[in-house]
């Protein structure tokens, strides 16, 4: 049995899963690991059962880390979405996380890491987003609060005629952050000029250290975001910052060895600015100790790095065998959140 998740807390996670527990969606997964992978359902069905029941892995976990492919130690190298929410339940105070989940607080809390110019609708009027919007001709409205790219929309100046009914329209819509659009590194313009391409760092702050222990590149296909919804795919980033395997989007055999659209090279990827990227995530990591356990969405722009938002529970990613052949995962990288979790 898993070792990494709190007995109280597994206990309760197990006793959820039992009351809706669904054979069906189990019985799915199974199906579909057994069309793509050539595995025999029955058994495949059985053995999900037990990673969930005794090793912290959630069917969709069990499905997109390709588990069926690897062996048990090969297993047990990975992190898994429900060891992660049980990390980040134990360790992160769920009064101060708020500062995290709302964008508008996030902005206001981490201002000097920002690296750009924002406002929040309610407190100005139309003239303001006017004179907001003449300065950054394209401009990006936020919905404050919104998960995986969603609630991000990109706009132009020039289409605007009533600055007083398109701020009215912004705020009926929920989109009341209004961001200065993001230049970044040509490095990255390269691989796709048309969305930002971020990078996402999980930290961990011990008391006096801030341990990186995953680091991931997203890359966009032109849209305004760069996640999965929105057509992105990731690479796995080395502590040196370098790619170590091809992209791919977590879909079974989605393998990247170039960016799709622009030809250049993923596994040859390095995030540029590196040592500053992990400089700026250090420091931000330190301002909320009661928050220690956080996954960081940076851009890196011409004149350095510029944090986009933080993300109280970190998000899973991992390779996954099927698309990329690596067959080892991240888990040792969190040995010290995972220790600090267990005092």
């Amino acid at each position: 049995m898993s070792r990494d998740v709190a007995l109280t807390a597994r206990l309760k996670y197990l006793l959820r899963r039992l009351t809706s527990f669904d054979p069906r969606r189990v019985w799915g997964f199974a199906s579909q690991i057994s069309k793509e992978q050539g595995k025999w359902a029955p058994k495949v069905f059985v053995d999900m059962l037990v990673w969930a029941a005794l090793h912290d892995t959630a069917y969709i976990d069990y499905y997109e880390a390709d588990f069926a492919l690897l062996t048990k130690s090969e297993r047990k190298t990975f992190m898994t979405s429900l060891i992660q929410h049980h990390l980040a339940q134990a360790l992160n105070d769920r009064t101060d996380v708020l500062q995290f989940e709302n964008k508008i607080t996030f902005n206001r809390r981490f201002a000097e890491y920002l690296g750009r110019d924002w406002l929040d609708l309610d407190e100005v009027d139309a003239d303001a987003l006017r004179a907001f919007a003449e300065k950054n001709p394209v401009f990006i409205a936020k919905t404050p609060v919104g998960r995986e790219g969603k609630g991000v929309f990109r706009y132009e100046a020039t289409d605007v005629t009533d600055w007083n009914a398109f701020r009215d329209e912004l705020r009926d819509k929920g989109q009341r952050l209004i961001e200065q659009r993001i230049v970044q590194h040509p490095y990255l313009a390269e691989y796709c000029e048309g969305t930002v391409n971020t990078t996402r760092v999980a930290t961990f702050f011990d008391g006096s250290k801030v341990h990186v222990l995953m680091a991931a590149q997203k890359f966009g296909r032109g849209a305004v975001s760069d996640q999965f919804t929105w057509g992105g795919f990731f690479t796995m980033i080395d502590e040196n910052g370098k790619s170590f395997g091809p992209g791919h989007t977590g879909k079974h055999k989605s393998r990247y060895e170039t960016h799709p659209d622009s030809g250049k090279s993923i596994v040859d990827f390095e995030v540029p600015m590196w040592d500053r990227v992990v400089d700026l995530v250090t420091r931000a990591a330190q301002e909320v100790p009661t928050v220690p356990y956080i996954g960081w969405d940076v851009a890196v722009g011409p004149d350095g790095p510029m944090l986009i938002e933080g993300n109280w529970t970190p998000g899973l990613y991992e390779t996954r065998v099927s698309a990329t052949g690596i067959r080892t995962g991240s888990r040792a990288r969190h040995r010290p959140v995972i220790e600090a979790s267990r005092r």
